[in-house]
């Protein structure tokens, strides 16, 4: 969910801050235009930014100077100003300074001949002191108002940001939509019992990691409902006969009287309960093997130390074993005990099913070290190689030469599975008979 996250803040901070600092920036640049262009002489309006404004009142101080020391000659001074037009946009007024207060540092640069702007919402009014007299001289006019024609342009320019923004979003939330209806729709046929339904999983996804999780919790499920299958399969089947045999031998001790023959029926009647006990064990051994996924203590393990052990343990005097391996040590990250049934198992299987000959060796790749353990028997035919490795499967032709009830490759199969691992089955094109091939990722010494 990491993606989802990360790729949300980004179009959220693409929306807000990218979006509106472009239509900002049109705005603005729209703005500068129009209050750049000389106004016709029949528009009322001024179209007049900050340098404009700044413009004008830098030209009314310098009427308000030049008007200053004029009237600073002028007796009747108070006659020129009601001859001042009254209809036009600058007024003229004159005021005691006595009757102005002003702080003292204002009161200080008026007196030494700095204009005075005060501006309020309604007009804008320049004060100039008249020493003379000790008057004040105030040039008011309205204020400078920026009036563009179009002035439904921020409304539109408003509009567009938000609708950029919701297109944005619908960008970034269809393929989002896509991947959860489709992840719905594959839950749902799940669901229904169509367990071979996976998601294909894109390169570009907000949900990649649910979508990995969800396939392998599919995939898990349908290991689970196989093995359940496969168990009860194997339950009627391989515990039928025994009980079938165990009440026939029962039948057949109550209606004998040879001491002899009850012996041996006896004997039979332990040999299969023995048989049915070897078949419970296997199938708890198998759930318990099931459960400890969530207690497997990994540690850097010697791999070629393990497998000697291995060998040695499973050597007899008519199999001729050849192991190849490395000159340097090799470690494996995992749970060192069930890399040894691991080893075990496949050594056990080859054991079984050769007739003379077995070879182990172990090459170390780049990342990777590969396992591969051939023999000379009659091997596994390709159309059979996914399901051997299947819980209570067993090669065909092999039921009655070989004991057991098929548990060894399903359990090497879920110890490679905990790895990390992969194993693959070949023919050995040295021996000729069965190869199984399993790779690790090697641990960096």
């Amino acid at each position: 969910m990491r993606n989802l996250t990360l790729s949300l803040v980004a179009v959220v901070l693409i929306a807000t801050i990218g979006l509106g600092w472009m239509f900002d920036s049109i705005y603005n640049q729209y703005l500068n235009q129009s209050l750049n262009q000389k106004p016709d002489q029949n528009t009322e309006q001024s179209y007049l930014g900050n340098n404009g404004q700044q413009s004008v009142i830098d030209s009314l101080e310098q009427v308000g100077t030049h008007l200053a020391v004029a009237l600073s000659g002028i007796d009747n001074r108070q006659g020129f100003i009601e001859q001042w037009p009254d209809n036009g946009t600058l007024m003229l007024h004159l005021k005691p300074l006595a009757n102005f207060p002003l702080p003292q540092a204002l009161l200080v640069e008026l007196t030494a001949g700095k204009p005075l702007l005060l501006e309020t919402d309604d007009s804008i009014a320049l004060h100039f002191y008249l020493p003379r007299t000790d008057e004040l001289l105030v040039l008011t006019t309205p204020p400078v108002t920026v009036n563009l024609n179009n002035s439904f342009l921020p409304i539109l320019l408003t509009s567009l940001f938000y609708l950029a923004v919701l297109i944005l979003m619908l960008l970034w939330l269809y393929p989002l939509m896509r991947r959860l209806m489709a992840l719905r729709q594959t839950a749902k046929s799940f669901g229904e019992g169509d367990l071979n339904q996976r998601i294909d999983v894109g390169s570009i996804s907000y949900i990649r990691d649910l979508e990995l999780e969800f396939n392998r919790m599919a995939q898990r499920i349908d290991d689970l409902v196989t093995d359940i299958k496969l168990l009860s399969s194997a339950v009627s089947h391989d515990l039928r006969t025994p009980l079938a045999r165990i009440r026939f031998g029962i039948d057949t001790i109550q209606e004998e009287d040879d001491p002899v023959l009850r012996k041996r029926y006896e004997q039979r009647i332990s040999d299969n309960v023995d048989e049915m006990v070897d078949l419970v064990e296997s199938l708890l051994s198998y759930a318990r093997l099931d459960q400890t996924l969530i207690t497997l203590n990994k540690a850097p393990v010697d791999f070629l130390a393990l497998t000697a052990t291995c060998i040695k343990n499973k050597s007899q005097d008519d199999i001729n074993l050849i192991y190849h391996t490395p000159n340097t040590p090799i470690l494996v990250e995992g749970d060192h005990s069930y890399l040894m049934i691991l080893m075990s198992n496949l050594l056990q299987n080859a054991h079984q099913y050769c007739q003379s000959q077995i070879c182990v060796r172990v090459i170390e790749q780049t990342n990777n070290i590969m396992v591969m353990v051939s023999d000379d028997g009659p091997g596994i035919p390709a159309e059979q190689r996914d399901q051997i490795l299947k819980p209570f499967i067993r090669g065909e032709g092999t039921e009655n030469k070989v004991k057991g009830y098929g548990m060894g490759l399903a359990i090497v199969k879920r110890i490679v599975e905990w790895h990390h691992g992969e194993i693959v089955i070949e023919k050995s094109a040295e021996l000729q008979g069965a190869q199984f091939i399993v790779t690790f990722p090697k641990t960096s010494k």
